[in-house]
C-alpha cells in the first residue's frame, strides 16, 4: 500500500522536485518448510518525500517533518536505495557483535533479539510517527 501511494504521488508531481519514497527492511519468513527472505516497509503506513521546496510539503496532507537526527539514522540504515538488508552477527558472553549490514556500529540501540524471527528491535524514538522503535533483520549466526 506505501508503495502504491508513493508510486502515485510521484506520477502526479513528474518534473517537479520532488520526490516520493518508501524504507523497506529485509527479514527472513519461514513458509512452505523453509524460510524465504522478504521485504516490508519499515515504517508501515508512511511513505518519505525528499523535496527542497516547501510549497510541496503544503500539498502533502498530514505530512510530518523529521529531524536531521532522525534523517541520519534512517540514511545509516537504508542508504540510497531506502532499503535495509538483513544483518548478520554474534553474541558473546551477552554482548551483541553486528559483523556485517547496516546494523554495524548500531549495537548500543539493539533492545532486543527475537532469534526464532531473526529480527532486531531497534531503540531509535521516533515520537511523530507514534513509535518507540524499529524492527529490522538480523540473523545470530552463533551464541556463546
Amino acid at each position: 500500500m506505501e508503495q502504491q501511494t508513493a508510486e502515485e504521488w510521484n506520477q502526479r508531481h513528474d518534473g517537479k522536485a520532488c520526490r516520493a519514497f518508501i524504507i523497506t527492511y529485509e527479514k527472513m519468513k519461514r513458509y512452505e518448510g523453509s524460510w524465504h527472505l522478504i521485504c516490508e516497509p519499515l515504517l508501515s503506513g508512511y511513505f518519505f518525500l525528499k523535496t527542497e521546496e516547501s510549497k510541496v510539503l503544503e500539498e502533502a496532507q498530514d505530512s510530518i517533518p523529521i529531524d536531521s537526527g532522525e534523517e541520519r539514522f534512517l540514511k545509516e540504515l537504508g542508504g540510497r536505495d531506502h532499503h535495509v538488508p538483513m544483518s548478520r552477527g554474534y553474541i558473546r558472553e551477552g554482548k551483541t557483535c553486528v559483523t556485517e549490514g547496516p546494523l554495524c556500529g548500531h549495537e548500543s540501540q539493539i533492545q532486543k533479539i527475537d532469534r526464532h524471527k531473526r529480527l532486531a528491535h531497534l531503540d531509535c524514538r521516533m515520537d511523530q510517527y507514534q513509535r518507540k522503535g524499529l524492527w529490522a533483520g538480523l540473523e545470530i549466526v552463533s551464541k556463546s
